[in-house]
């Protein structure tokens, strides 16, 4: 499985406004390159390390040997996290959570110093998927993975650090909930000590990702929300096509994934319902991003329907849902407050958007049907009325805010960090989501919308 730069062939002409929703640009693809293992066993064990996924789970690594050995080769995952922190700006500056978020593992697998004067500290990650699933199941299954997060002395940000991935490993329920007990007690025991606690010490997060993301990407982003809001992160990582392996252009793509993710939701309905049930719905938090969101609104709706009880918190990042999916208002311009959809499924919701987020009215522009008129004027009039019936509720258009509100959450403006190169604005905003989970409401980098575009600063 090697590395490859996204390459999309002969994009049809339209296709340059869509280059905005390709938010991850490297991934996973075949065949396998040589040498891509870093040595982490003492010799006699290396092989039996090297096992495929399902054998290797019961392996004991010693992690006593160095992790960049001095005759380095080049993990196989590197060149895609490399890639990806060099995307990130402010957004993905340390918080007051980050130095205890890196340490919640030292006691399976304690940290190392390094001659360099960095410390790299092991984690295991987990989360469920349906990538890759044995011929007959059905359902997303459990795995694990060990990311090695090496910190300089001084380091202020994700950007300023190196990330290593190992290969995913597939597990069982048991072994998958005694992860999350695990995560949980070490949350419980780190915030008795440390000096900024953790708030909401058992919660919880489940991350979505977006549209044409691999999985050591999904992986990624799951982490860096970790380490920046301090709470545990489950990563839901539904069965994306990464950029490298599409044989289309973008807005064929676009297409393609919604549809893959309208595939892959089913999978994932009674394995999310189950470890819900483990967490606790009022201890857990929704993060998703993009179509993520579209991904945890048919999740919410089905809880809904369901008579489930309420989670904790939902947060959505630029979501690439239509407004048309949430309840309209009547006449009089009310929701009733058995159809206001997320006060019915979530103790807080907040709704994170961008009337500068290039992607998501591209997305909306291309759904809208075109004007039979011969009139300069009333096409005008019709392409407005068409993109507020198609709008996302991830662009800031005032139709998104007042369906949001009435349908009691929150709408949150993003304040675009200054230094963020990505023209599209379509980001995760890991700095300000931890602002959002802790409590301080955002006054760093997100702003609750007042119902005007000016309160985007």
């Amino acid at each position: 499985m090697a590395i490859e730069q996204a390459e999309v062939p002969n994009p049809p002409a339209q296709s340059g406004f869509f280059q905005s929703l390709n938010f991850l640009k490297i991934s996973e693809a075949s065949p396998s390159s040589t040498k891509t293992d870093v040595s982490l066993t003492r010799p006699e064990v290396s092989n039996r390390a090297r096992r495929s996924n399902n054998q290797s789970s019961s392996e004991v690594l010693d992690f006593s040997a160095p992790v960049y050995p001095a005759e380095k080769a080049i993990n196989k995952y590197e060149a895609a996290i490399t890639e990806q922190v060099s995307g990130l700006d402010s957004e993905a500056q340390f918080t007051n959570y980050t130095k205890d978020a890196l340490k919640r593992d030292v006691d399976r697998f304690p940290a190392k110093r390094n001659a360099d004067g960095s410390t790299t500290y092991t984690m295991e990650q987990f989360g469920l998927s349906d990538r890759n699933l044995a011929e007959g199941q059905t359902a997303a299954q459990p795995y694990k993975r060990l990311v090695f997060i090496t910190v300089p002395d001084g380091a202020s940000s994700l950007k300023n650090c190196k990330f290593e991935y190992q290969d995913r490993q597939n597990i069982d329920t048991k072994e998958f909930n005694e992860l999350i007990g695990k995560a949980r007690k070490r949350q419980l025991e780190q915030s008795s000590t440390a000096a900024h606690k953790v708030p909401r010490t058992e919660d919880i997060a489940f991350f979505t990702h977006g549209i044409r993301t691999a999985a050591v990407s999904s992986d990624f982003y799951s982490l860096s929300l970790q380490l920046t809001n301090g709470h545990s992160v489950i990563n839901v990582d539904w069965q994306s096509t990464p950029p490298s392996e599409e044989k289309v252009g973008l807005s064929e793509a676009y297409d393609n994934e919604r549809r893959g993710a309208a595939q892959s939701y089913p999978k994932f309905e009674k394995a999310l319902d189950d470890v819900i049930n483990v967490v606790g719905a009022d201890r857990t938090i929704m993060i998703a991003f993009s179509h993520g969101a579209m991904f945890d609104t048919n999740y919410l709706q089905h809880r809904k329907n369901s008579k489930s009880a309420l989670v904790g918190q939902v947060i959505f990042s630029h979501p690439d849902v239509k407004a048309s999916t949430l309840p309209q208002p009547d006449k009089d311009g009310k929701i009733d407050e058995a159809n206001r959809f997320y006060s019915c499924v979530s103790k807080d919701t907040r709704i994170i958007g961008s009337p500068k987020d290039l992607a998501l009215m591209v997305a909306t522009a291309k759904e809208c049907e075109p004007s039979k008129s011969e009139d300069a004027i009333e096409r005008a009039r019709h392409h407005s009325r068409q993109m507020e019936i198609h709008a996302r509720l991830g662009s800031g258009a005032p139709i998104c805010r007042t369906l949001v509100a009435g349908c009691g959450g929150t709408y949150v403006m993003e304040t675009i960090p200054k230094d963020k190169r990505d023209f599209s604005k379509h980001f995760i905003n890991m700095n300000g989501i931890a602002e959002l989970i802790n409590g301080t409401n955002g006054e760093k980098t997100l702003k609750i919308a007042t119902g005007a575009l000016s309160a985007e600063k």
